[in-house]
């Protein structure tokens, strides 16, 4: 587009172009010359075919000296020897025929060549001229005006250098013809015409009617020629007319903004994209670059000020259309440079990117789309993995837990039949604490069991107040709580909760212990708290639970809730608290959430609603709603 811009400029020669230039282009568009222009501002794209156009003159010529010959011998008896004539016709008519044979041979050879045979045809011709009229007459001979004639040619077909040393020929051979009339013909020989010249030549109706005849003939050529020279460049004109509002449409219909300015900077043509980069849309004040974003006039008054040195990426600009649907445009400049390599201005051609760049944000955001649902997938098969690790961990279990069972069962019955037998108090304590700790076993025994074959959950209305206190106090039992500060405000506003109270525990467990672990790495140079808060929003119980301990990273918070994921020890640590603790949430339709910092304390956020989805069609009421205050005794959960 941008070189279709220069074709545009060059074919309006804007102002600024040297009158020489001009001069040569319209020639160039007269006759059809489409090449490059030469060092002396020639064009000879088409001068093969003009040379060919020259030799059909040529027969014309061959045939008029003959003719003009036999009538000067028998109709006109004026010539005094006409074999030197007819030599003259036959050496054009051979030199013509070597012409025309080396025409073919030049349209496949270079220009170079073309330009030397038509330089040698006009010199060979002017000879041709100059004898013929030497021996018939001399510079008497009325016929010498068509030395113009040759001159007009040459100055049609060959570049301009070329066309006057042409002109210098034809003056000199009439000049030496002159001379040789002026000695009487002692340098070249004479051959007068046999007219009378009583009274002068012009007295002689011969000469009369020859000089009439030349006159005639140098009319018509002269017309003709000048005809030629007229449709030819009527044609062109038409045709260059035609290809300029072809240009014009095409420059006008393009999706591409496009801006041409002159070397001083003034806006001479601006198609209509290209008007659409204005604030308002007007075309008002063109020349001063008026409406047009600041990015793109400074870019202009840089091209004013010093454009053939800007290279690469200066002549690329990006800049964003005024109004409320502002538009994302890059524009890219380029010089254009006259016939004699003078600069016409800039051409700058902008793109709109604004839905390609839409559509580039909006792959990438895709993109990261879809490298989020492949995170996720690969999560899940981790996930599925350790599931699987699960499933296999609870089968061991589950036979470990019946190997273990049998003997418990009998150590109980033993137990119990010696409580029964023992009179001495101290042995029934001693059977007593055994008999407490064969149950926990049996207990562990129990969830190990669950694991592995999940038992119906016993849900019912519990007091979370009272879960969470013989929870801590439990924990305060524990050898690493000694220097923590447990806090456990009851909130009394807490209303019933519908929910396995065994479940809840063993959550508040896993947290409370991975608190305590957490506060003993951090050092016992600190004073370590352990606050439990208790609030109710929107029908659901947060429980905050707070430690001091070293903290956590949030790519260790992301990663907490994952099976056999640990930063503690291996002899210290499975991974599975936390894990167990979600999905215990989980099932009570509740959430669980960390909010840590390194080095400040981890915050652990559970929040269960007051009564799941999935049990509002079953259970009892809690003892608050039921008809006429009747309430029920709160039975054991541990």
């Amino acid at each position: 587009m941008i070189e279709t811009m220069k074709d545009l400029v060059v074919a309006h020669a804007l102002p600024g172009d040297k009158p020489g230039d001009q001069a040569d282009a319209m020639r160039q568009t007269a006759w059809g010359f489409h090449g490059s222009p030469d060092a002396d501002g020639g064009f000879h794209g088409s001068l093969a075919d003009q040379i060919l156009w020259l030799n059909s003159l040529r027969w014309v010529a061959v045939v008029v000296v003959a003719v003009g010959t036999l009538a000067g011998t028998y109709v006109f008896p004026v010539l005094v020897d006409p074999r030197p004539l007819y030599a003259a016709a036959a050496a054009l008519l051979a030199c013509n025929l070597a012409y025309v044979v080396a025409a073919g041979r030049d349209r496949r050879s270079g220009q170079r060549s073309t330009v030397l045979l038509a330089m040698v045809q006009m010199e060979v011709d002017l000879l041709v001229l100059t004898a013929v009229l030497h021996f018939s007459g001399g510079a008497a001979n009325p016929f010498f005006l068509f030395y113009v004639f040759h001159v007009i040619v040459a100055t049609i077909i060959l570049p301009r250098n070329l066309s006057f040393a042409v002109g210098l020929t034809a003056i000199a051979l009439f000049g030496l013809l002159a001379v040789n009339e002026m000695n009487a013909g002692t340098i070249l020989g004479h051959y007068p015409l046999q007219l009378s010249a009583g009274g002068g030549v012009w007295r002689n109706p011969i000469y009369g009617l020859a000089a009439y005849v030349a006159f005639a003939c140098t009319v018509m050529i002269a017309q003709y020629l000048t005809r030629i020279v007229i449709v030819r460049m009527a044609s062109k004109e038409l045709e260059a007319a035609r290809n300029s509002n072809l240009l014009r449409a095409i420059i006008n219909a393009m999706s591409e903004g496009l801006v041409f300015t002159t070397p001083d900077g003034r806006i001479v043509l601006c198609n209509p994209a290209a008007e659409l980069w204005r604030l308002d849309g007007t075309g008002q004040d063109r020349e001063s670059g008026s409406g047009f974003p600041a990015a793109l006039v400074r870019h202009i008054k840089a091209l004013a000020d010093g454009g053939p040195g800007l290279q690469g990426q200066d002549r690329i600009i990006e800049f964003r259309t005024g109004g409320p649907a502002q538009r994302l445009i890059v524009a890219r400049s380029c010089l254009v440079t006259g016939l004699g390599g003078a600069p016409l201005g800039y051409v700058i051609v902008g793109q709109d990117l604004t839905e390609h760049k839409r559509l580039e944000a909006d792959l990438l955001a895709r993109t990261e789309q879809v490298t989020a649902i492949n995170e996720t997938l690969k999560m899940s098969r981790v996930r599925m993995a350790q599931r699987e690790k699960m499933v296999a961990l609870g089968q061991m279990a589950a036979g470990i837990a019946h190997e273990i069972g049998n003997p418990l069962t009998s150590l109980s019955s033993v137990v119990q039949y010696l409580n029964r037998k023992c009179k001495d108090p101290d042995q029934k304590e001693l059977c007593t604490v055994v008999d407490h700790h064969v149950g926990r076993i049996s207990a562990i025994l129990r969830r190990m069991l669950n694991h592995a074959r999940p038992a119906a959950p016993e849900y019912r209305w519990v007091n979370v107040n009272e879960v969470i206190h013989n929870t801590l106090a439990l924990i305060r039992l524990d050898q690493r709580a000694a220097g923590v500060t447990i806090t456990d405000a009851p909130n009394d506003e807490l209303p019933m909760v519908w929910l396995n109270p065994q479940n809840l525990e063993q959550c508040l467990l896993n947290i409370a212990i991975n608190a305590l672990d957490a506060m003993e790495a951090k050092g016992t140079g600190h004073a370590h708290t352990l606050d439990v808060v208790k609030t109710l929003r929107d029908e659901m119980v947060e429980i905050r639970i707070s430690d001091t301990g070293i903290g956590m990273s949030p790519e260790v918070c992301r990663r907490a809730f994952e099976s056999f994921f640990t930063t503690k020890e291996i002899s210290k640590g499975t991974g599975l608290g936390l894990f167990v603790s979600y999905n215990l949430i989980t099932e009570m339709d509740g959430t669980i959430e960390l909010e840590s910092e390194c080095g400040k304390g981890t915050t652990a956020i559970i929040r269960i609603p007051v009564r799941p989805k999935k049990d509002l069609i079953g259970g009892p009421a809690p003892e608050t709603d039921r008809p006429n205050g009747e309430s029920t005794p709160s039975e054991p959960y541990y």
